[in-house]
C-alpha cells in the first residue's frame, strides 16, 4: 500500500512537471502571402531577453504556411523577418498561441497578427522595431531646448502607455503583458531622451558653446543616471542595450568635454570598442553586464567598420570573464568570419580582375561615373564596409556573378566613402574577390547618389540598380542578389536584348 502511494506521488509530480513544461511552449502559426521567401527568420529570447544574435530560421511550406515553437518561461519579445521584405514583433506569453500573416504584396501592413490580443500586437507593430537603432530620434534632437525635447518625448510616451492601459482595463491583454509593455515603452523613451541629449551635447562641444552646454547638463544630469540601469527587469526590453549605449556616451560628453578631433578619432578606431566595454563595467554587474557585453560584441562583430582584430580580443576576454554565459555560441558564429577574413587577406594574392575606376577621386556625380562605363550594361551595387546586410549579400557573389556574366553585364561596386575607410575597402573587395569595377565614393558623389535615388534624404544600404548601355537607369531598385530568381527576371525585363 505504501509503495502504491509513493508511485502515485511520483506520477503526480511527473504529470505536473510535464504540464509546466508544455505550458511554457509558445506556438506561432504563420502564413506568407505573395512571393514565397526561402525562409522566415525569428529571434528566440534567452532567459526572457531579446537577443538579436539568437536568430533561427524556418522554411515555409509550398503554400506559405509555417509553424514556430519557442520554449519561454517569461513574457518576452520575438521578432520575425522576411529578409529584405518585412518584419514584425510579438510580445509572447508562455503557453499561448499566435497567428501571424506576412502580406508581401501589401504596401503598408505587411505583418498582421490575428490572435486573441491582436489589437495590442498590431499596435506594437506601428512602433519602431528594436534592431539596435533609434529610428525615431531625428524628430527630437533638432530642438535645442532640453525641456521642449523632454516634453515632446513624454507626450509620445504617455500616449502609448494610455493605449496599453485602456486595453488592459478592457481585458484585451493580460496583467503580465501590460507590465512588460509599459516597461518596454519606458525603456524605449529613456533611450530616445538619452540619445537626443548625447547628440546635442556632442554638437555643442564641437561648436564650443559653453553657456548652452552648461544649461543642457544642468537639465539632463538630473534625469540621466546610468547607475539606475543595473536593474534586471530593464533587460526584458529590446531597447535596454540602446539605453545603456546612449547613457555611456552621454556620460563621456557630460564629464570630460573631449576635443572634437579626439572624439572623431576615437569613433573610428578600436579605442571606441574598448571604451564601451570599460565604461559598461563601471556601472553594470552580473547578468545585466553580461547581457550588455554580449549584445555589444555581437553587434560590433556583425557590423564592424574595419573587421577589426580588436573585437576578436574583446570576445576572448569576454569568454574568460563569463565562462558559462548563454550567448557564447551565437557570438562565436559572428566572430568566425572576422577571423577568416584576416587569414585570407594575409595569405592570398590580389585578384587581377578587380579594377579600380580611374580618376576616382575627382568623380563627383553618378552620371559622370556611369559615363566611364558607357556602352556596357551595368549592375550597380551601392554598399558600405560597415554594412552588415551588404556583407551578407556579397557572400552571394559566386551565384550572381555567374548570372551577370551569362548576360554580359558588368558589375560596378560603389562603396560610400563617408564612413568607409580606404584600407578596409581595399581589404574587403579582395577578401570577397569582387571582380568588376570599384570606386570609393567621395562626399559629393555620395550626396548625389542619395539625392538621385534616396527618399526624403534617406538612403538604405545595400542598394542595387540596373543601367543600360546608354547610361540610363532602367531599374533604380533592383532585387537583392540573394533573391537571384527575381533579379534574373528584372534583368530580362529591363534590358533590350
Amino acid at each position: 500500500m505504501r509503495l502504491e502511494k509513493i508511485i502515485q506521488i511520483f506520477l503526480i509530480l511527473g504529470l505536473i512537471g510535464c504540464s509546466n513544461k508544455e505550458n511554457n511552449i509558445v506556438i506561432i502559426n504563420g502564413k506568407v502571402k505573395g512571393k514565397q521567401p526561402e525562409n522566415i527568420e525569428y529571434t528566440t529570447p534567452i532567459n526572457g531577453k531579446w537577443f538579436y544574435g539568437n536568430k533561427k530560421s524556418i522554411e515555409p511550406d509550398s503554400i506559405g504556411k509555417f509553424k514556430i515553437e519557442i520554449d519561454s518561461k517569461k513574457p518576452s519579445f520575438v521578432t520575425l523577418y522576411v529578409m529584405g521584405k518585412a518584419s514584425g514583433i510579438l510580445l509572447i506569453e508562455p503557453g499561448k498561441f499566435y497567428n501571424v500573416n506576412f502580406d508581401l504584396s501589401s504596401k503598408d501592413k505587411k505583418f498582421v497578427v490575428t490572435s486573441q490580443d491582436s489589437l495590442s500586437q498590431n499596435f506594437y507593430n506601428t512602433l519602431p522595431s528594436p534592431d539596435f537603432y533609434m529610428i525615431g530620434l531625428n524628430q527630437f534632437y533638432k530642438d535645442s531646448v532640453p525641456s521642449e525635447i523632454s516634453s515632446k518625448i513624454s507626450e509620445f510616451r504617455e500616449k502609448e502607455i494610455s493605449k496599453f492601459d485602456k486595453l488592459f482595463k478592457q481585458g484585451k491583454i493580460s496583467k503580465q503583458y501590460h507590465k512588460l509593455a509599459l516597461l518596454d515603452r519606458n525603456v524605449y523613451y529613456k533611450s530616445l531622451e538619452t540619445g537626443a541629449a548625447s547628440i546635442l551635447l556632442r554638437k555643442l562641444l564641437i561648436e564650443e558653446k559653453t553657456k548652452k552646454i552648461d544649461e543642457l547638463k544642468k537639465y539632463w544630469d538630473k534625469k540621466i543616471n546610468i547607475t539606475e540601469l543595473n536593474q534586471i527587469e530593464y533587460e526584458s526590453s529590446p531597447w535596454f542595450y540602446t539605453l545603456v549605449y546612449n547613457s555611456i556616451w552621454y556620460n563621456l560628453f557630460s564629464s570630460e568635454k573631449p576635443d572634437a578631433d579626439d572624439m572623431e578619432k576615437m569613433h573610428e578606431t578600436a579605442e571606441r570598442m574598448r571604451f564601451n566595454i570599460d565604461e559598461a563595467k563601471k556601472y553594470l554587474k552580473g547578468e545585466t553586464l553580461e547581457y550588455y557585453l554580449a549584445s555589444f560584441i555581437f553587434l560590433q562583430s556583425w557590423q564592424t567598420k574595419d573587421n577589426s582584430k580588436e573585437i576578436i580580443k574583446i570576445y576572448d576576454n569576454f569568454k574568460k570573464e563569463h565562462t558559462s554565459n548563454p550567448y557564447n555560441e551565437y557570438i562565436a558564429t559572428s566572430i568566425k568570419p572576422i577571423i577568416d577574413f584576416h587569414k585570407k587577406i594575409e595569405s592570398e594574392p590580389t585578384n587581377d580582375k578587380i579594377q579600380i575606376v580611374e580618376n576616382k577621386e575627382n568623380i563627383d556625380t553618378f552620371d559622370e561615373l556611369i559615363k566611364t562605363l558607357q556602352g556596357k550594361k551595368v549592375f550597380v551595387d551601392v554598399w558600405g564596409t560597415w554594412c552588415g546586410p551588404c556583407k551578407k549579400e556579397l557572400q552571394q557573389k559566386d551565384k550572381y556573378s555567374k548570372l551577370l556574366k551569362s548576360k554580359k553585364i558588368t558589375t560596378l561596386y560603389i562603396c560610400e566613402g563617408n564612413n568607409s575607410k580606404e584600407k578596409v575597402w581595399n581589404e574587403m573587395i579582395n577578401f570577397y574577390e569582387l571582380e568588376g569595377y570599384h570606386i570609393l565614393a567621395n562626399e559629393k558623389l555620395v550626396a548625389d547618389i542619395i539625392e538621385k535615388f534616396g527618399k526624403n534624404d534617406s538612403f538604405g544600404y545595400p542598394r542595387y540598380l540596373l543601367v543600360d548601355e546608354n547610361g540610363k537607369v532602367v531599374n533604380s531598385q533592383a532585387s537583392y542578389p540573394s533573391n537571384i530568381e527575381q533579379l534574373e527576371k528584372e534583368i530580362n525585363e529591363n534590358y533590350m536584348w
